[in-house]
């Protein structure tokens, strides 16, 4: 780590307007400014940005940019948590916008342009005090990784290989709360004294943002793999009998609550019996749905790479393509969870929202029902 200034990009971020959470600000480039910028910084993010490639091939002429609003913390270790914690909150920010205002994604809407998690792709360009100073490229991962010459600032930096899964640039709307709530459950999760909700939460946005990876070698069958890692690292628990009741009751919290529609959840009615080992039990929909996915799960790593990827059940909301309700399910229960955390805003629709406000501004807040926060 390095404490020259540096510059932290989302070349394939692009949002409608500038957004601000915790100590940073992220604010769309303007092409047209940049393109007769000559200070030194707006000449490196040039730079930086045309050794990017958008997905008809041209160099990258705009962006995300990154501005920390107060100064850098003095530690390298807690820059890069805040730098992980960082990503972390625009990648889950980025998918959950392709939704809109609720929790359902539209998948049959004409010509959508979905956000995955390439265009949350993160660069931290540390800056040379010399513009003749040569930059470092690396490839690859954990398995095999290359380093080689990346140019310089003055004589223009080598091509930077796009994400291979990077299918389009759609301009998104972040939702503000959303990214404060997941950078900081993500930052203490980090921390030794990390609760245990936090660190499952944490391992849940992990696995959903894995989910979202769109490189044409993550299969189906991955993803929803990583969606039950994600919904069970939620439950706490590995056995799925011991997961429901913990789920369920994260669930049962929006009972009553402002936006409750908004969720696939709708009440704790039993209508289903499954069997498990020698004992067989009642489930509510989304028992019986978290069941067939546990069941799917083990068929992938066990018997099959091609399993049955629609849930039949007559009036269950979860019903449906398996991979639509798992993703949802994960984006639901994680905002929930980050509502419990005392985060409540995090889980609302813009509509509620604006409710909230109103009601506020005449003294009938109290009227509302929120989720509930946990008590420490």
């Amino acid at each position: 780590m390095t404490n020259l200034p540096a510059i932290y990009l989302f070349p394939y971020l692009r949002i409608k307007k500038g957004v601000s959470f915790g100590p940073w600000s992220l604010e769309p480039v303007d092409a047209e400014l940049l393109a007769t910028s000559r200070d030194p910084t707006g000449t490196s993010l040039r730079a930086l940005l045309s050794c990017h490639f958008d997905e008809t091939g041209q160099p990258l002429t705009t962006g995300t940019v990154v501005v920390r609003r107060k100064a850098e913390l003095d530690s390298p270790e807690e820059r890069e948590q805040e730098r992980q914690a960082l990503q972390v909150a625009v990648t889950f920010a980025a998918v959950d916008s392709n939704a809109g205002d609720g929790n359902k994604i539209n998948w049959e809407a004409s010509g959508l342009q979905l956000a995955t998690a390439e265009n949350a792709f993160f660069s931290v360009a540390v800056l040379p005090a010399n513009p003749d100073a040569g930059f470092t490229r690396s490839r690859g991962g954990e398995l095999n990784k290359r380093f080689s010459s990346g140019g310089t600032i003055r004589s223009g930096l080598t091509a930077e290989h796009r994400p291979e899964g990077l299918v389009s640039l759609p301009v998104l709307k972040l939702n503000p709360d959303l990214l404060d709530a997941v950078f900081q459950i993500s930052l203490s999760a980090q921390s030794e004294n990390a609760s245990a909700i936090q660190r499952q939460v944490s391992s849940a946005l992990h696995w959903h943002s894995r989910a979202w990876e769109n490189s044409p070698l993550h299969t189906m069958p991955d993803i929803l793999v990583q969606l039950k890692t994600a919904i069970e690292a939620l439950s706490g628990q590995h056995r799925t009998a011991e997961g429901i009741p913990v789920l369920e009751n994260i669930y049962a919290s929006i009972d009553g609550v402002i936006d409750a529609k908004e969720f696939l959840w709708q009440g704790a009615e039993h209508r289903f019996t499954r069997t498990f080992g020698k004992k067989t039990v009642s489930l509510t929909d989304f028992g019986d749905w978290y069941s067939n996915l546990a069941e799917t799960r083990n068929m992938i790593v066990h018997e099959t790479l091609s399993p049955e990827m629609d849930y039949v059940a007559h009036g269950s909301p979860f019903s449906g393509n398996i991979f639509h309700s798992a993703e949802r399910v994960t984006r639901e229960l994680i905002k929930i969870r980050l509502a419990q955390l005392g985060f409540t805003r995090a889980a609302l629709s813009p509509t509620a929202k604006a409710v909230i406000d109103h009601a506020n501004a005449i003294g009938r807040d109290h009227e509302i029902s929120l989720i509930a926060t946990l008590a420490p």
